[in-house]
């Protein structure tokens, strides 16, 4: 299979998992879903700055969900394109934890998660392109009506190959993001 032929065939199955979501999502588990805008910039490399922006697309379901705290199950699809040290694209489905702090109007919240993404970059950093992403943020929710939220928030995310290669020093970015979230 042909490099070029291994993108769309990850590029496919991220969409139809974003095409999929909410309507598998609303007669199962899931109970909310979702669309955010991201952009991060690396911290750790020595060749210059390493950029990215993309999308991220999130189905979620309450784990725990009583007076003091919410917890949710989050599946995220990402899809994000890279600029400057290295260029490429990369997709990745990460599944992740949020917890939400207290029933106030406005929520703040903390998260993090870990899972496999691909990406095309060829820099010292990485080796191989098959990754595994983990990311620990903070956020805020706000509510826009009943059943839509408005979501800022905060991630330090670190990509590496978890040693498959000699080449793992990883890339650990900040990454900045907003989105909007919808129960049903």
């Amino acid at each position: 299979m042909t490099r070029r032929l291994r993108y769309l065939v990850l590029v496919a199955a991220v969409a139809a998992l974003m095409l999929a979501g909410p309507g598998a999502a609303q007669a199962k588990f899931f109970q909310e879903w979702g669309l955010a805008a991201f952009g991060n910039q690396s911290m750790d490399i020595d060749n210059g700055n390493l950029n990215e922006a993309g999308l991220l697309f999130h189905v979620a379901a309450p784990l725990v969900d009583n007076k003091d705290i919410r917890v949710d199950f989050r599946l995220e699809g990402l899809l994000g394109t890279f600029w400057d040290y290295g260029s490429g694209v990369e997709v990745g489905v990460i599944p992740g934890l949020r917890l939400y702090v207290g029933k106030v109007k406005v929520q703040p919240y903390l998260e993090a998660g870990i899972g496999p993404t691909y990406n095309s970059l060829d820099i010292q950093e990485l080796g191989i392109g098959f990754n595994f992403l983990s990311y620990g943020g903070v956020g805020l929710r706000l509510p826009l009506g009943d059943k839509t939220s408005l979501e800022f928030g905060y991630r330090l995310r670190h990509i590496s190959n978890a040693g498959l290669d000699d080449r793992n020093h990883g890339v650990t970015s900040s990454q900045l993001q907003i989105g909007f979230a919808i129960a049903f």
